[in-house]
This record gives C-alpha cells, sequence and structure tokens, in this order.
C-alpha cells in the first residue's frame, strides 16, 4: 500500500512484459563475449535484474505492461497513475457497497497520456460512482511502457542498463557487487527520466 495526495492506494502486475528490452546477443556484443561461449544462463538473469533496477531507479515501466492502480475511493483531483509513460487506461471498475463490479463508460474520463505522469480526469458533466465498498472499490487498469520491443526504449536508458549487466557479469564471484565506478555513466544516463514525485 502506497500514498498519493494523502490516499492509499494499491499497484498489482496485470500483465507482464513479454520480452525485455535488450537481448542476449545485444549484451554478448557489448561485453566482448566469444562467439564459441553460451553465457545465456548468466547474461540473461542479469539482463531481467538489470531492467528492474532501472525500472525501480526512474520509476519508469520499459517495455509494455499492464498494471492494475487500487483506490478506496475517487481523488478529488485528477488522478495520476504512477506508471510512466502511460499508454492508455484500459478500464475503470467500481464494486459497489453491495459488492456489483461495474465497468465505467470510456466517455465518463478523458486519459491525458502525454504528460508526464499520465492523468485521469472526468469529462464534462462526467461523474464519479458514489456507491462505493470501502477498500479496493476501485481497479483501474493502465497499459504503460515505451512500446513492445526494446528498439522502443531510449538509448541512454539501454545504455545504462548494458554498463549495469556489464559490471555485475565481470565481478559475478564477488560476495557483495563492489560499488559503481564514478566515471560509469550509470546515474548520469538515466538523470533525464529519473522518477517524478507526484503532487
Amino acid at each position: 500500500m502506497r500514498l498519493w495526495a494523502g490516499m492509499r492506494y494499491a499497484v498489482v502486475l496485470a500483465t507482464a512484459p513479454a520480452a525485455e528490452p535488450l537481448t542476449y546477443a545485444q549484451a554478448k556484443a557489448y561485453m566482448r563475449l566469444l562467439d564459441d561461449t553460451d553465457q545465456t544462463t548468466i547474461v540473461e538473469p542479469l539482463i531481467r535484474a538489470a531492467r528492474a533496477k532501472v525500472e525501480t531507479d526512474t520509476g519508469r515501466r520499459l517495455i509494455t505492461q499492464s498494471w492494475d492502480l487500487l483506490f478506496d475511493a475517487f481523488p478529488r483531483d485528477a488522478i495520476r497513475p504512477p506508471f510512466v509513460p502511460l499508454q492508455s487506461v484500459t478500464s475503470i471498475k467500481t464494486t459497489s457497497a453491495a459488492g456489483v463490479e461495474s465497468t465505467l463508460a470510456a466517455a465518463t474520463y478523458v486519459v491525458d497520456a502525454a504528460s508526464t505522469p499520465g492523468r485521469i480526469v472526468l469529462a464534462d458533466g462526467g461523474s464519479w460512482p458514489t456507491d462505493l465498498r470501502t477498500v479496493n472499490a476501485i481497479a483501474i487498469r493502465c497499459a504503460c511502457g515505451y512500446g513492445t520491443a526494446g528498439t522502443a526504449v531510449p538509448d541512454p536508458i539501454l545504455q545504462a542498463m548494458l554498463q549495469l549487466v556489464t559490471h555485475w557479469y565481470r565481478h559475478r564471484d564477488a560476495a557483495v557487487y563492489p560499488p559503481l565506478p564514478s566515471w560509469f555513466g550509470y546515474d548520469a544516463l538515466l538523470a533525464p527520466y529519473r522518477r517524478l514525485e507526484l503532487a
């Protein structure tokens, strides 16, 4: 459970990304591994770990995935899903005090996916349902990410991932990973993509 604008909310992964931003071949070429060396069992988990770290550090989602945003009640202001970049809102479902689930008509609200973070606002003349149960009454399913393939992810983010994978690969036998050298560039590469705090 998290807090946003004084309200509690939760996020639940609905559909995981179907691919990783980097392929094994890309990482292998970057690290200059020998062509006759198969390190997939080592490198592919590092790619997944690097993607997870970058997503945590930036608050962004790289490859298209779906998340559910759960609220107890509708915020007074715009709803700002914490999924960047926001692609679309698949549905907004509510559960009444009697336990009846309903799907809001898309005409009820407007989705602004151009802003960062995106937002959901009532359409002119629209209103949110008020007969809601006490806990997790609202479920908003959002699609987010740069696209379905790594080619859609900004190059600085991919470069940061490659640097992480290489660093972890070279120090994979260490009990604790050494810190990234100051010249490493990871922080500088991700600086323009760092998470924005929701107000």
